[in-house]
């Protein structure tokens, strides 16, 4: 033996378990002994061997009936049971395999045959307990890869990679989109250690995070200082446009409250716009779901004709908002491939009326 199994033995023959015992522990098995299926039961409350080698016929309790109870049992149904008994027609062996047996082995029974049977179970319920092992390690991974796959994609998105293996590109008509981006960072981090710069980041657009998903708002990515965030993709949502305002809103404040108690000081510029933005997975290795569209484009131009720490909206937007946001209109601006637009910012909340 290279390893030490420990096999319960539930006989009532004194004669058969003195004959088992030696057996077992001949070859190397730790052994206990049961007289009856109460005791065998008892000690099965605190103990737990590797295999059971049962007669059917007990006092008081059948070995059929103790061993549907053993499988019945959380702790007790993986043990693989061994059926020894002088009944030898089928219809035992049968009722023997029905009531949860692994084996059957018939008296008189021979002492390499009982040997061989028991080995053989041993086998088979460790492969089994590996087996299991095993599949629990890869439920962990799944649950790993899925955690990570939501950090980096929108949950839905993540669900139907996981469970088809591709996400379909989609047409969404109704969706808010946002840009945030920091103003003059490229020229105020030069002067910055590296450590410093991903520190100030990481906290600032962790900060967002929290806000976008407060608001029901969905992180895109970050583009170097750029805050890319949406509503309506992948999910409908008819509060696209507030959600989004909101949220630019709440963003600004948070950036305002850590200024007042940090060194370094912040500022950004938000733009947004509403339409329509088509929205799939980019890659094959390194997965990014990312939007596209006129939507997209015109959101990051409001976001470069913004004041700072401001809330810059198109004309669209500013529709969707039915006066739940105070505006103020702008000059109408020469934009990009568009022409003249007009745009406004927000001031905060419309007081309740």
């Amino acid at each position: 033996m290279t390893e030490e199994y420990i096999v319960l033995i539930i006989e009532d023959s004194q004669v058969n378990r003195e004959i088992l015992f030696n057996l077992m522990t001949r070859h190397g098995y730790q052994v206990w002994v049961a007289k009856n299926g109460e005791a065998a039961l008892d000690l099965l409350k605190t103990k737990s061997p590797d295999l059971i080698l049962l007669d059917v016929m007990l006092p008081t309790m059948e070995g059929y009936t103790l061993c549907r109870q053993l499988k019945r049992n959380r702790r007790t149904k993986g043990i693989p049971v061994i059926f020894i008994s002088a009944l030898s027609e089928t219809e035992n062996k049968l009722a023997g395999f029905a009531a949860g047996g692994a084996d059957y082995i018939t008296k008189p029974f021979h002492h390499d045959e009982v040997l061989a049977r028991v080995a053989t179970q041993l086998k088979m319920s460790r492969l089994q307990h590996q087996l299991e092992e095993q599949n629990k390690q890869l439920d962990l991974e799944r649950q790993k890869i899925k955690s990570l796959l939501c950090n980096v994609l929108p949950t839905q998105v993540a669900q139907e990679l996981l469970e088809t293996g591709s996400c379909q590109p989609q047409s969404f008509d109704q969706v808010t989109v946002s840009f945030v981006d920091i103003v003059s960072f490229t020229t105020i981090s030069s002067g910055l250690s590296p450590e410093f710069i991903i520190k100030e980041l990481n906290e600032i657009f962790t900060g967002f995070d929290q806000i976008s998903d407060k608001n029901n708002c969905e992180r895109m990515k970050t583009i170097g200082d750029a805050y890319l965030f949406v509503c309506g993709v992948p999910k409908d949502n008819r509060d696209h446009a507030c959600n989004v305002v909101s949220a630019a809103i709440e963003m600004i404040a948070f950036l305002k409250e850590r200024n007042n108690r940090t060194e370094q000081q912040w500022k950004v510029r938000v733009g947004i716009h509403s339409g329509k933005v088509v929205g799939g997975i980019v890659g094959s290795k390194k997965y990014l779901y990312d939007i596209f569209g006129d939507t997209v484009n015109l959101a990051s131009r409001l976001e470069e004709l913004s004041p700072p720490m401001c809330v810059n909206i198109s004309e669209t937007t500013k529709a969707l908002l039915q006066d739940k946001f105070h505006t103020t209109k702008r000059t109408d601006t020469d934009v990009k491939g568009k022409g003249r637009m007009s745009m406004y910012l927000v001031d905060g909340y419309s007081p309740p009326s």
